[in-house]
This record gives C-alpha cells, structure tokens and sequence, in this order.
C-alpha cells in the first residue's frame, strides 16, 4: 500500500522523508519488523518502543511513527533511512492505519458498540439475535469471542486491539456481514482499539462506582466514567440508560444526538423509551421477564432470562433494534430464544438438581444473580464463587457479602489469583461474608482448588439444590502467577455430573 494512503485520514507532522513509499504491511512489536514495514511506536507499561527507533529502522522499516511527545524531547532523526512522522497519540494512529490497511471495513456494516460496567455481554448477544433474526448477517466481538458464522475464535481481551478489530471487521465483511456488534471495555476505549471508525451506535449500560478502579485499571472513577464516554463521543447516535445517576458527568462533553432508555425506576434524563408492567414470568419450568415498552413506540417484550436487570439490558437492544426498522415480533421471537455463554447458563436443570454457570465477577452481578436465580424455585442455592487477584478489593468484599446474604450456602475458592496469593484474596472476601449471619452460622466452606470446590458442591448436593458457580463463565482458563490454565467451569461441571450419572 502507498504510504501516502495508509496516512490518508491521520494528522501527523513529518519529522524525515524517507525514499520508500510502499508499505508492506504494520507492527507495533519490536520482534516482528519486516523490511518495507510500517511501524508505530507504543509506550507501555513494561516497555516504550521508542528507545528502539535505530534499531527498528536497521531492521528495514519504511515508515517510524513516534509520538509527538517523544519528538518534542530531542528526537534526533539524523542517520534515520525510514520517514519518520510524529502524531499526538501513537495507540490511536495504529488504529487509524490498521483501518486504512484493512480497507475501512467498519464502513461496509452498520456497528454498534456497547459499553458499562454491567450488561455488555447479554445485550451484545440480545441485539445481535434480534438483528440475525431479522434476516441479517451479523458478526459480534467481545467477551464471548469473535463470533462469525456459528464459528467462535477466543479473544484474551474483551475488546481486542486494535488492528485485531479490522482484521476480524475485514473478513466479516468479506463473508457478507451487514451489521457488527462490539464490547467496548473502559480499557479499550482508553486505549483508541476501537479508532479508525465511528460507530452507528453506541450503547451505554450502566456504571459502578469502584469497579474497574485500581493499580492495573483505572486511576480514578472518573477516569473510568470519561473512557466510558469516548464511545459516545464516537459514534453517531448515542443510546443511553437514564437511570444512571452519573449521566450528567457522562454526558457534559458528548454532543451526539443522545435518545435515553429507561425501566420503571428513577431517572435523572427524561427517558424516550420506556419499559413499565415488569412482571415475572414462568413457562415450561423456566422463569423469565416481561414488560411493556412505550414512547419511541409501543410494544410487550417477553426474555427467556430471569432478573429484572435483564430488563434494562433487553431495552437497551430493542431500542437500537426498532431505530434499525426491526419489528417487535421479531425482537420477541430473538429474545425467547436466547443461549449465552457463561450467562445464567443453565447447564442441567431437574427437579432433583440444577447447575448453573455465570460470569458474575463482583457484588452487583452477584447480588442480581442470586436474587434471580430465586425465581427458579430452589430448595436451596449454593454459590461456588472465587474473587479475582490484581483488581479492585471492593470486588472481594461485595462478593463476600452477597453470597453470605442472598445464597443457602457458600464455597469459597480460587478465581484468577494472577499475583496474588489466594489466602490474601479470601481474607477480603471475609470482610464481606462476616457481615452475614452465614459466618454467624457457618454457612460458607473454604476449598481453595477449584475444581475441588465444584465436585464438592456437586458431589454432596441435596434434592432440590440449584448450584451456582460464578466468576469464570465462559472463560476457558485460569491464572495464577503469569500462567494462564486450560480449564472451564462449564465442561468441569458437566464431567462430573456425567461422572455421577446425573446427565
């Protein structure tokens, strides 16, 4: 590609001309320099490609693309073969030229990005039913993996960088796809992976205050809130919950045409959408929620999920699908259809036992989860949960806190301890659980191996039990100390229940 058009939409200022003008490909890793390359220097955390710049050109790069910052120190281009350019920020350039290189594909699909702390991966998967159920090809990327044609590739991060994202936009708009749905977490914003591109629309969910705020997040809430905001700030149309106390902050320097969503709750926006006759449902042995939909237009929605969050997520989709013309028959044959991975998924269900499996990974999602899973009428429910190491405490205690006030009987264990040692992470989790009578009446049993804590549950469960094990959902490994485990709640559960002859 000339370099002149993979620069074509990115400001920059030339710092050295150099004589290549075809560009062979990009890279922003140091090991992976090829000759006629185009590379963009990154400075992050561990390391800052920067200081590698003569060596980098020594290895045959064509084009350097360093930050403005770094060029204002004293950058000495002299004895540079390759052009050199400096840009404000080098994260969002690599964005800006994977696009180019990919040849723009975000522009070939309607995009819809969702972002909050709470709801992200449901309403990708709702919104993404609905479209498909509507005729359309659609692709989704996030937590639950690129997903393209029923075929499911992993990703280590919820929203994957940046030239990831084109090259998965590139082949599903190759394959035809007319519409993408993507997660966009706090982090990703913040580090442009989603640049190149606006969104049709972006979605905001929700907020909470402490989470995602920490040594390896973010340094602030309101850090946090304003990468929440870069997503309405790049997109074209802006879809938002008005019952989010912090939407004035959110909001103050978005100028998107904004519409607000809203359930039966207090709002601080007039919503234009809103839900109202929330009532529980149960068909078929199964629990759901349904509601009435008004304003933007008129409409009952039925959800195969219980929770009466579930009903701000369901919002969030329908909004978005009734601006892209999509029928409410349509949007209720999707949404009593649904099957997420790692999502109240419900892996056996008898009258006898029921396990399920959730990502709920701190005391919000914990607290709506176990209150929803009353709506399955168990005897009793027992929550196999483990915290997370290297984030935020207040993730611990609230956790702790839920599973004591809200589930029969806890089974405290391992999550991704990362760099800490699980015996640090269970005293955090102990500050919750002994606010609750189950410390009271030891209700709760420490078994530090996971997969230990599952069989246990399983293995000693009484008629009528619904088994909870949170924190992992779909994920498909665990960490400790740097290394990353094969291992999955959901197919360890099911070895044992097969084990057991109970499926």
């Amino acid at each position: 590609m000339n370099i002149d058009k993979l620069l074509e939409r990115l400001s920059y200022t030339v710092i050295r001309e150099g004589k290549t003008k075809e560009i062979t490909g990009f890279s922003v890793n140091t090991k992976n320099v090829t000759p006629g390359c185009a590379f963009i220097c990154i400075k992050g955390a561990r390391f800052d490609a920067h200081t590698c710049i003569s060596t980098i050109d020594e290895y045959g790069a064509a084009l350097i693309v360093i930050s403005d910052e770094y060029a204002a120190g004293g950058f000495d281009a002299s004895g540079i073969s390759a052009t050199v350019i400096s840009v404000p920020d080098t994260r969002l350039a690599k964005a800006m030229i994977a696009a180019a290189w990919y040849g723009y594909p975000a522009e070939k699909m309607v995009t819809v990005g969702i972002t909050g702390s709470k709801g992200k991966t449901t309403t990708t998967h709702m919104l993404s039913d609905i479209i498909s159920r509507a005729g359309n090809k659609v692709v989704t990327i996030g937590t639950n993996g690129f997903i393209l044609d029923g075929h499911v590739t992993e990703l280590a991060n919820t929203t994957p960088d940046s030239e990831d994202i084109q090259k998965y936009l590139a082949q599903a708009a190759d394959a035809g796809c007319t519409h993408a749905v993507i997660e966009c977490s706090s982090q990703g914003l913040m580090q442009h992976r989603t640049g190149g591109f606006t969104f049709d629309y972006g979605i905001f969910t929700n907020i909470s205050e402490g989470d995602h705020v920490g040594p390896n997040e973010h340094k602030s809430f309101e850090e946090y809130l304003f990468c929440k905001g870069l997503l309405l700030k790049g997109s074209r149309q802006a879809v938002v919950y008005a019952g989010d106390g912090h939407i004035d902050d959110l909001l103050k320097d978005v100028d998107t045409p904004t519409v607000f969503y809203a359930d039966d709750q207090k709002t601080y926006r007039k919503p234009d959408y809103i839900a109202s006759g929330i009532k529980e449902t149960y068909e078929n042995d199964l629990p759901g929620i349904a509601f009435d939909i008004s304003g933007g237009f008129n409409a009952h929605i039925n959800v195969n999920l219980p929770g009466r969050f579930n009903v701000c997520n369901a919002m969030a989709a329908v909004v978005v699908a009734h601006l892209l013309g999509i029928s409410e028959s349509v949007m209720n044959e999707a949404l009593t259809h649904l099957k997420i991975k790692g999502r109240f998924d419900m892996i056996l269900r008898t009258k006898e036992l029921s396990v399920c499996v959730d990502f709920a990974h701190n005391g919000y999602s914990t607290r709506n989860h176990l209150e929803a899973l009353r709506e399955y009428r168990p005897k009793r429910i027992v929550c196999v949960f483990g915290a997370d190491g290297n984030r935020s405490k207040h993730r611990r205690y609230e956790m702790g806190e839920a599973s004591g006030r809200l589930a029969d009987f806890s089974i405290i264990t391992s999550g991704h301890n990362r760099y800490e040692s699980f015996e640090t992470i269970l005293a955090d989790i102990m500050i919750g659980m002994n606010k609750t009578k189950a410390a009271e009446e030891k209700n709760y049993l420490v078994i530090k191996d996971r997969k230990e804590a599952v069989r246990y549950a399983i293995e000693n469960a009484k008629e009528g039990d619904l088994i909870t094990i949170l924190g992992l959902g779909h994920e498909s490994y665990q960490e400790e100390n740097g290394v990353k485990t094969p291992y999955s709640d959901t197919e360890y559960a099911r070895e044992v229940l097969r084990s057991l002859g109970k499926m």
